[in-house]
């Protein structure tokens, strides 16, 4: 019998958010600057779509279109596949199973947290189910807002008052985590 393992749990993607009317070329440098493939679209505070590198690939650069007129809303993905992080890793596989897709968008009470991939949650399992019983400590570079202080910017997942909180390095080092 596989563990009960939450969605939120696997979250390694912080959610890069980005704007309907900002410019592809915008978008592109907020993904290679956060090292990440892939940005919410968020419009008044609702999640409208999901923009990747791939759809920038396809959609703008393969077609000879100029990045810097081209508008978030014109190529991203509408209506993502979403899931609360406090469904099971295995209702997220078979979601993505069920709409072919690779990966997914993690939301809490609907406000975008993070993506999990199929790699993400096939891990997770298999570090649940009694593989390796070391903890993995790798540190992902994940980007978001500090639930401390606000901050945009690189951000460490730690442990406080019990629950888990993603913060950057200086409220980091300021509780000397």
């Amino acid at each position: 019998m596989a563990p009960r393992i939450a969605v939120g749990q696997v979250v390694k993607r912080k959610a890069v958010i980005v704007k309907p009317d900002d410019t592809v070329h915008r978008v592109a440098r907020i993904l290679s600057k956060n090292k990440v493939g892939s940005a919410v679209v968020v419009k008044d505070d609702e999640i409208v779509g999901i923009i990747t590198d791939r759809d920038i690939l396809d959609k703008v650069v393969a077609k000879g279109r100029d990045p810097k007129t081209v508008k978030v809303e014109e190529v991203m993905t509408k209506n993502p596949i979403t899931i609360e992080d406090d469904y099971e890793v295995q209702d997220a596989i078979d979601k993505m199973m069920d709409k072919g897709i690779r990966r997914l968008l993690v939301t809490r009470l609907g406000r975008p947290i993070g993506f999990v991939t199929a790699a993400d949650l096939l891990a997770a399992l298999n570090t649940y189910s009694g593989g390796s019983e070391e903890e993995t400590s790798e540190e992902t570079e994940v980007y978001g807002i500090c639930e401390l202080c606000g901050q945009y910017g690189p951000l460490y997942k730690v442990y406080i008052e019990g629950g888990e909180k993603w913060i950057c390095e200086s409220c980091k080092d300021s509780l000397n985590l």
